[in-house]
Formats: structure tokens, C-alpha cells, sequence
């Protein structure tokens, strides 16, 4: 087994499985989604993978996987989305490996993910090592008015290094970054499920949170962070968010966040900061043709925040993450699942 002298003393190895291959009894499998996320921010490059599954039993029209794949240069994105059929999927039963069509995840260990893929547009080959505990976040739970919808969330890797190459026609990127992965799963209808994510990392700070929403309000919340070797999580603790700038989306027709503030209170720590909007994607999903399109807009944003502790500055931290806010348009949009 792999030592990685980062990880917290003495945690033990987290599986990450498919936990579809348990799944296939439920009785709405036509909702099951489960998906494996990964990003990474370097300077003016960022960029995220992730491998999708939707309705694996293939009881609708969408049933498949999807390969979504993105990467920010300059302000630039570059990227595709790709339907894979069932036929081209393969899921190890006891681990996070998996291929889809050309593409691949390699658990090396439970702490050493390879991700790769070789095609016409775009191709990777990427280490990511851990280098921070996993988080077991929120488990079954449900997020909107259909009682039998129950939504999971594993923060595998909240900091990884990550290096290697990505190649987008003739150009080569050389990777050596700081990232993040994660899963979710579970059955649900994405038309109705509302929320907001997002995700930060230096050398020795990590923060995490997500947001579920109900009709008018915030339902649960979830903040981490970790701290040199020690983790926090704030699970429903006070919170406060503010959307305090919108930024009118053209391809969507919408308003979109685009500056935000956030404070979050448990009894010993607090944590603030904002977000301020860098660049954003627009991912799609059109699940019925009388219902608007489900938007999730993807965000390279700047963080700036400060964590205390009874009141006490313990960590100030300023950088380029992710954060994700869903809504519905009618717009066409680029990326369609």
C-alpha cells in the first residue's frame, strides 16, 4: 500500500466503489445517476473530467454514460461531451476503476487515481494522489418533494496532487496542480433538485461545501475544511449566503451568480468568504420535451476568506477554485447530456 505522508496520521484507506452494482434492485432505477468528479487549477489553466452514468438499465432514452470533459486556457475553453452505450462500459466491483469507450479511471491505490483517455479532439493522462482525508459527506439524502429521490455525496480526494499531460489538438499542457474528486449517487429527478457547491485548495487549506435547496429556502448545508492536518465539518451549522452581483447570461437567458459572500458559525469555528466569477460553462440536461432544460453553470471563481476559531484568525486564504449553482432555461445550450 501506498504511504503518503500528507494524509492525516493514521487514517485508513477509503473505498470508492460503483455503487450501481449494488443498485439494480431499486425500484426507480430509471433515476439512478452516479458520477465521479475531477478538477484541477494551475495558474491560468484549469479544468474538470467527469464520468457519468445515467439510467445504467437503460429503461429510457437517456440511458448511458457521458464523458464530459472541459478545460480553461487563458479564458478559453476547450473540451467536449460524448454519449458512451452501456456496451462500452465496464466497472470494477471492488474498486473506482472503470472504462468508458476510450476512456479510463485506474485505481492505483486507495490513495493514487491515473485517469486517461486518448481521442481526435482532447486526451489526458493524469495522476491524482491524495493528500487529504476523505470526507464522508450526506447519505440518502432526499432533496425534493418526490419522497423515494435519495442523493449520496463521498468526498474521496478534497486535495490531491495532480500531474501529467492533456492534449488538445497539437497543443500539450503539462500538468502540476493542485485538485479535488468526488462521487455522487443515488435516484433522483434533476428537474427538481436546486443547489450550489463549490471547493478550494492551497498547500494547507482545503474548504468544501454544498447547499440543497427546498422551493423558497435553504434545505441543509454542508461545510468542511481542512487545516494543516486537522478537519472541520460544519454539517447544518448557521449560514449565511448572499448573492450579492448577477451577471445576465446570454446563451442561457438568465441571471447568474457572480459575486457571492458566504458565513457559516459552528461553536467553536467560523469561516467567511466570498467568490467572485472568473469564467463559467453551461453543462445541460433536457429530460422532457414540454420541460425547460436543467443548467448547471460550472465556475472558475476567486476565493478570498478567513477561518477563526473562538473568534481567533487562524487561517486567511486567497485563489482560484470551482463552484457550481443550477438552474432551468429554454435556451439551446452547447453541452446537452
Amino acid at each position: 500500500m501506498m504511504k503518503n505522508l500528507h494524509l492525516v496520521e493514521n487514517q485508513e484507506p477509503h473505498s470508492d466503489g460503483w455503487h450501481y452494482l449494488g443498485s439494480r434492485d431499486e425500484k426507480h432505477e430509471e433515476n439512478y445517476i452516479e458520477w465521479k468528479y475531477f478538477n484541477f487549477t494551475q495558474k491560468d489553466l484549469a479544468g474538470y473530467i467527469i464520468y457519468y452514468l445515467m439510467d445504467p438499465e437503460k429503461k429510457t432514452k437517456f440511458g448511458g454514460g457521458r464523458l464530459l470533459v472541459r478545460i480553461i486556457k487563458d479564458g478559453v475553453s476547450y473540451g467536449l461531451i460524448k454519449k458512451i452505450e452501456m456496451e462500452q462500459i465496464s466497472l470494477d466491483s471492488i474498486s473506482a476503476g472503470m472504462r468508458m469507450g476510450d476512456a479510463e479511471i485506474i485505481e492505483k491505490s486507495s490513495y493514487e487515481y491515473k485517469i486517461k483517455c486518448k481521442s481526435i479532439d482532447v486526451s489526458w493522462n493524469l495522476d491524482y494522489v491524495q493528500h487529504a482525508p476523505t470526507i464522508e459527506s450526506f447519505q440518502n439524502i432526499n432533496t425534493c418533494m418526490v419522497r423515494w429521490e435519495n442523493v449520496n455525496w463521498l468526498i474521496k480526494m478534497p486535495r490531491a496532487k495532480v500531474v501529467g499531460d492533456i492534449i488538445i489538438g497539437t497543443d500539450t499542457f503539462h500538468i502540476d496542480a493542485l485538485g479535488y474528486t468526488d462521487t455522487n449517487w443515488g435516484e433522483m429527478i434533476p428537474f427538481f433538485t436546486r443547489y450550489e457547491w463549490g471547493q478550494y485548495n492551497d498547500d494547507n487549506f482545503s474548504l468544501v461545501f454544498g447547499m440543497l435547496y427546498g422551493f423558497t429556502k435553504l434545505k441543509s448545508s454542508y461545510f468542511y475544511f481542512i487545516l494543516g492536518k486537522h478537519l472541520v465539518k460544519l454539517e447544518n451549522a448557521y449560514c449565511e449566503v448572499k448573492h450579492v452581483e448577477r451577471t445576465f447570461d446570454k446563451m442561457l437567458g438568465v441571471k447568474i451568480p457572480s459575486k457571492n459572500n458566504f458565513l457559516v458559525k459552528g461553536d467553536e469555528y467560523e469561516i467567511s468568504f466570498s467568490t467572485q466569477l472568473l469564467f463559467h460553462d453551461n453543462p445541460g440536461l433536457k429530460i422532457h420535451l414540454f420541460l425547460p432544460k436543467v443548467v448547471v453553470s460550472e465556475q472558475i471563481v476567486e476565493y478570498e476568506g478567513v477561518v477563526k476559531k473562538n473568534g481567533e484568525i487562524l487561517h486567511k486564504f486567497k485563489g482560484r477554485g470551482f463552484e457550481e449553482w443550477n438552474t432551468k432555461t429554454w435556451r439551446n445550450t452547447p453541452l446537452t447530456f
